[in-house]
């Protein structure tokens, strides 16, 4: 379960820096080597070990391919994000009683996996990753998939290994229509879009300290006309500059810039800037800490028809604890302060903390857990107001935003082919705006059938 922000989420820093970090790289070069290159040909190597090791179960002269099956019946209460309640709402007209109810479903999903490796030379390769879907309503059949559904794994991606630099060329796209992932959505069943970011990225590697820069270009296309209004496009430019004081330790500042814009003039397009610092250090041959903080703006042009004014000044940072305590179990923590681009209005401030952890505690059965909590408050706007159109069921005053929830998942290889799986996922939104809680049961099985 994801339930932070997609590509669309602003923790990003600005390009000028980054192009002054790289400026500063060559300095570190004449530095004795303490590590081995993460660009050189013994990091190649290892990559294409570690490739020949993955199961495909089809080869066509270099390319290796791996397919896969998988049929789901998910049971989930809530499908539209409701809480059954009425409540006097504003309209144009005068005060209107709305009643909301919430609708449940089972829902069959069929999947098709697809995994190609092309090692085109020895040092550079070609990678597909391509998952293809479709949702069956039972009792709701609106909601059924519009195409298909394109698993967020999806992608196409080229390692280039040069000299000191490796250079990856990629292109990552999804389907989906799932609601539970954008936090600031209530009564909604079908919040259909397409993402897709395309770019480069290239790390430069001079033993104690190490240079990435990269471009991306994002899109975001809706499939459904209720949110045709996000369609958008980002150009996105993000650098780091780390050293390595030590073989367990690694310390450096990071950068980018982003230019956001829509196709309709209904949400303010945005410039945003982040810059900060970062230490990675292995605390243990166990215990790993990243640590990450700095400063975020995002300046809005306010020329939309949102009645929102407000831009973004203020701090972000996360945290990421991961802990392997023993060969039965792993865990890790994470938490964060930052703001993400908002869906009715231009942002919202978000604190988070997520736990996830696995268990294997039972031979061929894996068991994974995970916990959330959100606080989130939307910076407010409401678009031009339609005749007798609720104010509630369009954009809105400033939301605040509490939700929690977690899931259970257990896993089974049932037979060198064949995967077995159960999961239970729960989620609960608080809001101080009425007709905009909801709570959420979703339990899921599926089986899976590697080719």
């Amino acid at each position: 379960m994801s339930l932070h922000a997609t590509p669309h989420s602003l923790a990003l820093s600005a390009g000028k820096i980054c192009l002054a970090l790289l400026c500063l790289a060559p300095i570190a070069q004449a530095q004795d080597a303490i590590r081995p290159s993460l660009a050189g040909e013994s990091a190649s190597e290892a990559r294409r070990q570690s490739i020949d090791n993955i199961p495909y179960n089809l080869q066509m002269g270099p390319m290796k391919f791996r397919f896969s099956a998988t049929l789901g019946v998910e049971y989930n209460d809530n499908i539209n994000l409701t809480e059954d309640a009425s409540a006097f709402l504003p309209s144009l007209t005068g005060p209107i009683l709305v009643t909301t109810e919430q609708q449940g479903d089972f829902i069959i999903r069929p999947q098709i996996n697809m995994n190609v490796l092309w090692p085109i030379t020895q040092l550079n390769t070609f990678k597909l990753d391509l998952g293809v879907g479709y949702a069956f309503y039972l009792d709701h059949s609106s909601y059924n998939t519009n195409s298909v559904l394109l698993s967020p794994g999806s992608q196409l991606a080229f390692d280039i290994f040069v000299g000191d630099f490796r250079i990856n060329i990629h292109d990552r796209f999804s389907l989906e229509q799932d609601p539970v992932a954008e936090l600031s959505l209530s009564n909604v069943a079908d919040y259909g879009r397409f993402q897709n970011t395309a770019g480069v990225s290239v790390l430069w590697d001079l033993n104690q300290a190490v240079a990435t820069l990269g471009y991306d270009h994002y899109n975001f296309i809706s499939t459904t006309s209720e949110f045709d209004y996000l369609d958008r496009n980002a150009d996105m430019v993000v650098g780091s500059l780390a050293f390595t004081p030590s073989s367990t330790m690694s310390v450096g500042v990071e950068g980018s810039f982003v230019h956001t814009y829509y196709d309709q003039n209904i949400l303010n397009d945005s410039d945003a800037y982040t810059a900060g610092a970062f230490v990675e250090t292995q605390i243990t041959s166990y215990l790993k800490l990243r640590v990450a903080g700095g400063y975020q703006a995002i300046n809005f042009d306010n020329t939309g028809l949102v009645n929102d004014t407000h831009d973004v000044s203020d701090y972000y940072a996360n945290l990421l604890l991961t802990h392997r305590v023993n060969a039965v179990f792993s865990h890790s923590l994470s938490a964060g302060h930052e703001s993400q681009l908002g869906v009715n209005s231009n942002y919202i401030r978000l604190n988070y903390v997520r736990h996830t952890a696995t268990w294997n505690l039972v031979y061929h059965t894996l068991l994974s857990t995970e916990l959330f909590y959100e606080d989130a408050d939307d910076s407010g706007g409401s678009f031009v107001p339609l005749p007798g159109v609720p104010l509630a069921f369009n954009p809105f005053v400033a939301e605040h935003i509490h939700r929690y929830g977690g899931a259970l998942t257990v896993g089974y290889q049932l037979t060198p082919h064949v995967t077995l799986g159960l999961r239970y996922q729960y989620v609960q939104k608080d809001s101080d705006q009425p007709l905009r809680d909801y709570s959420q049961n979703r339990i899921a099985l599926d089986g899976t059938y590697s080719f």
